[in-house]
């Protein structure tokens, strides 16, 4: 064999395993960045896992905190749900009291008895006996007060826990104001039951009818005026 072609043979050799080499080299980097790659990619991942669980336990902070806050909120509305129901029985009570006390003016339903001097009185009777007292008109406001009147006036005069009813001659004396007959009770409460009370056998029309005149009227709606005078003062 001649020089020659031994150094041919030898190039041939080197040129392929340099080939080869380069080749290698080639798919080696390739694979070295395909690893590369795949790491960084992994690293994204286990970054964005991280992340996502982080905001997962967030979330889940936040939703604790908005449930405390729910609670707390349900708390309050029940707290003033209750101050709410107490504040509306204290003002009831507190309008109940000053119906009660006159200082304001009032309406509803109830019962209207008129009381006049009788006209049965002759000349030779005691003509005192058939005229209009102060105790048959107290008489008259005792029982409806005692059936459940809510307010009571007489002649336009708003009673009182005070007030008291005196006779003068033959006027009647209310709140220091004097009127004659005839002489109109206005009572507020309910209409059927005061009538009922008034009418009770040897109650109070019983009792009234043969000495002076009484009437007696239901009303659907009665306006009475408040007290006015010194509810301080008392009357002998």
């Amino acid at each position: 064999m001649g020089r020659r072609h031994k150094f041919n043979l030898y190039l041939t050799l080197v040129t392929f395993c340099t080939g080869f080499l380069v080749a290698t080299s080639v798919e080696t980097t390739k694979l070295l960045q395909r690893e590369r790659l795949n790491d960084q990619q992994f690293q994204q991942e286990t970054q964005l896992t991280e992340r996502i669980l982080a905001e997962k336990e967030q979330n889940r902070h936040l939703e604790n905190q908005l449930l405390d806050l729910q609670r707390q909120v349900g708390k309050i509305e029940e707290a003033m749900a209750q101050r709410k129901s107490e504040g509306a029985s204290i003002l009831s009570q507190l309008e109940a009291a000053r119906m009660m006390a006159g200082v304001v003016p009032v309406e509803g339903p109830g019962l209207v008895v008129t009381m006049q001097d009788s006209q049965n009185a002759g000349s030779s009777m005691d003509v005192a006996n058939y005229i209009v007292h102060e105790q048959d008109v107290r008489l008259v406001v005792n029982e409806l007060r005692a059936a459940g009147a809510e307010a009571i006036s007489i002649n336009g005069q708003r009673l009182v826990s005070n007030s008291a009813i005196r006779c003068v001659g033959p006027t009647i004396i209310v709140n220091g104001i004097k009127s004659a007959a005839p002489f109109v009770i206005s009572a507020i409460g309910e209409p059927n039951t005061l009538e009922a009370a008034l009418n009770l056998p040897g109650g109070v029309i019983q009792t009234l009818q043969d000495f002076v005149q009484i009437d007696v009227s239901k009303k659907e709606k009665i306006k009475l005026p408040a007290y006015v005078g010194d509810a301080k003062t008392k009357h002998s």
